[in-house]
This record gives structure tokens, sequence and C-alpha cells, in this order.
């Protein structure tokens, strides 16, 4: 499964970060519609990782941005659900992906004592 080793590179991040392993209550993270990752899964790993890490039980609050691309035949800038989604003004799919890609963790909270 592909979200059980993104599990666990969140969770070798985290630890790298902080220098050791800690008890967090919130960890953040950002995953684009075309990134590929399917956030329930991820979800659903994560918490069974974080588990083994001596990270405690941190909420995994997900951010999931729109994707957007930009029409190379009109120019229109407009949001995409999927890789197959055409220029809604001109029906083009000659496009540039702009964003959606995104794979990030941005913060974690840790436990206050």
């Amino acid at each position: 499964m592909h979200e059980l080793s993104i599990a666990q590179s969140i969770c070798d991040i985290i630890i790298e970060s902080l220098g050791e392993a800690q008890p967090l209550s919130k960890v953040h993270v950002t995953i684009g519609p075309l990134s590929g990752i399917a956030p329930e899964a991820l979800d659903f790993c994560f918490s069974e990782v974080v588990d083994t890490r001596m990270l405690g039980k941190p909420e995994l609050i997900m951010n999931k941005p729109r994707a957007h691309a930009s029409c190379k035949s009109c120019g229109k800038t407009y949001a995409v659900q999927d890789m197959y989604a055409v220029c809604p003004d001109c029906g083009s799919f000659d496009r540039s992906l702009q964003t959606g890609f995104e794979f990030t963790v941005d913060s974690v909270e840790t436990l206050e004592e």
C-alpha cells in the first residue's frame, strides 16, 4: 500500500525535525488532488504507523487545495478535479497543470505537559 510508506515517511520527517519522538496532538499536511494519495487511506495508515513510533495518537489534519490549470489555447486559468479536465471556456485539452501535485508536512503540534 502506497499510503503506508507515505505514513512512515511522515513519521520519519517529524522525528528528524523534532530531534526525537514525542507525543503530538496534531499533524498538518497538504495533499493535492493530483498527488496520487488517497486521503482516507493515508488517514488509516497514519493512525496505525504513528502509534508504533512513540508519537502518541495525533489527529491528522489534511489541507486539500484545488488543482489549477492554465489553458494554452485561450489563456483561461481554471480549477480541475482530475487529469482529464478540459478548459471550461474553449473545450481545449491543451493545458498546463499549475497546482494539484502538492504533498507537504506543514506543521505539528506537540502535547503540552
